[in-house]
């Protein structure tokens, strides 16, 4: 039985403060990482292809969940169970100040999580996977100088060794940080190092469409341009420069129709944010494009079909007022891209 559970009022703040107009820029993993996490993904689909199929049975298992309350303590449960360890904690970048907000946790008692309420520094493992944007390992986190000011608190808790795997969307902004703890001291193999990366990626994802604050229609709930309602008639983009654009990845379906893409739909239909204006919707609608050509590497391109990427400017609409459509065809990887007609 998962017995982890959410710190409710942290949890609320700060998904109120990701839902706020104008939160700092988030910071980014590098672009090389996100490349290394792909080439994980074909490595594991070849090397170990059960743990693959847990690791997509697990985030498959987030997709079905309707609130955040609900997928925090999956995503605890399921990192435990993947490391084997006994404690576990998820933390969100507050992006206020980019400090940690401790917000799930599963076996720890008041003195840890009030220890670690939030972390604004790197003299901790979290911190330093925060602030290196990569995961983070301690074998034992006594043997670790830099960890003097938490030994108290680690040996009371019957902490020896630390993980900590930056949660990502699909754009490769830092949301947060899934950590897991054992009792007693050494280092998780290298595989189940890969496949908890992995596993921050899709949860990090599923994590940030709900943070995206999503109401029952589709569109974003609380989302304004300059202190006004956005109501669809002006673009939808910060002063800092950043854009929301919404995806959809359609497949033909029947004799003149199409259908969301997959067997778990939500999983090709999103948001992304961008950060100039020289990564408009063709930009986003190649990054949507680059996850699903992985997906296709991983399980062959035998039974997958041609599909279309559409890309909105704030919310879904019809694939006629597309901001932009990207044709992609199997056996084609370089897609063939088309701008779409301009509606305005």
């Amino acid at each position: 039985m998962d017995h982890s559970h959410n710190l409710v009022r942290p949890l609320e703040r700060v998904t109120a403060s990701y839902r706020s107009a104008r939160p700092r820029a988030a910071r980014k993993v590098a672009v090389t990482q996100r490349a290394d996490q792909l080439t994980a993904w074909v490595a594991l689909s070849l090397d170990e292809p059960s743990a693959l199929k847990n690791l997509q049975d697990a985030a498959a298992e987030l997709r079905d969940v309707p609130q955040l309350a609900g997928v925090l303590p999956r995503v605890a449960g399921a990192a435990m169970a993947l490391m084997g360890a006994e404690f576990g904690n998820i933390q969100f970048v507050d992006p206020r100040d980019d400090s940690l907000v401790l917000v799930t946790q599963s076996g720890f008692r008041h003195e840890f999580l009030d220890h670690f309420a939030v972390v604004r520094d790197s003299l901790s493992v979290c911190g330093r996977a925060a602030w290196q944007g990569v995961q983070a390992v301690s074998d034992d986190v006594r043997d670790e100088p830099a960890f003097a000011p938490h030994q108290k608190v680690f040996r009371a808790a019957g902490v020896r060794s630390v993980q900590s795997t930056p949660l990502v969307d699909r754009a490769g902004r830092l949301m947060g940080m899934i950590s897991t703890h054992t009792s007693q001291p050494g280092r998780p193999s290298d595989q189940d190092l890969r496949v908890m990366e992995l596993y921050g990626q899709l949860a990090g994802e599923v994590i940030a469409r709900h943070l995206a604050g999503h109401a029952v229609d589709g569109r974003p709930a609380a989302l304004e341009h300059n202190g006004t309602p956005f109501d669809g008639h002006i673009p939808l983009s910060g002063t800092n420069g950043t854009t929301q654009w919404v995806y959809r990845v359609d497949e033909p379906y029947g004799s003149d129709g199409c259908r969301t893409y997959g067997i778990h739909p939500s999983q090709w239909r999103g948001r992304i944010t961008t950060d100039g204006p020289d990564q408009g919707a063709e930009y986003a609608a190649a990054l949507v494009a680059r996850e699903l050509r992985a997906e296709w590497s991983i399980h062959g391109n035998g039974s997958a079909r041609p599909v279309h990427v559409h890309v909105w400017r704030g919310w879904e609409g019809t694939h006629r007022d597309a901001a932009f459509t990207m044709e992609i065809q199997p056996d084609n990887v370089d897609g063939r891209r088309r701008p779409a007609v301009d509606a305005a």
